[in-house]
């Protein structure tokens, strides 16, 4: 039973790496390498640096959006469907949803509180 509990985290671990769109296939130690990672500037003095998972499944983001009282908040947002250009959304935070949505040069970052409020803001380049 002692090993068992000692090797579960190691196990974890491997699963949690195995599913990380973020990780280069041929060596899960090192950070995919080609990873396109952008920073945007919104209104409101917020910032958006968006790292994309290299088969567009997924986006890391750092966002500071002082209006709200995000300041560096990382998430991930994993890609949902989209009309046109992309978007990403989270849908595991029961107080708070993220949605990012680009196309060319232009983003925008959408939040939605648990009591119901929304703020989004226009990001460029």
């Amino acid at each position: 039973m002692k090993k068992l509990l000692a090797t579960a985290p190691v196990f974890l671990l491997l699963a949690a790496c195995a599913n990380n769109p973020f990780m280069n296939n041929n060596n899960s130690n090192q950070m995919a390498t080609n990873q396109q990672i952008s920073n945007f500037t919104c209104n409101d003095n917020g910032k958006v640096t968006a790292r994309y998972a290299p088969d567009g499944s997924a986006v890391d983001l750092d966002v500071t959006l002082p209006k709200i009282g995000l300041n560096n908040q990382q998430m991930i947002l994993t890609q949902v469907v989209s009309g046109s250009g992309a978007r990403y959304a989270n849908t595991t935070d029961p107080k708070m949803s993220y949605e990012w949505q680009t196309k060319a040069d232009y983003g925008i970052m959408s939040v939605r509180m648990a009591n119901g409020q929304e703020y989004s803001v226009n990001c460029q380049l």
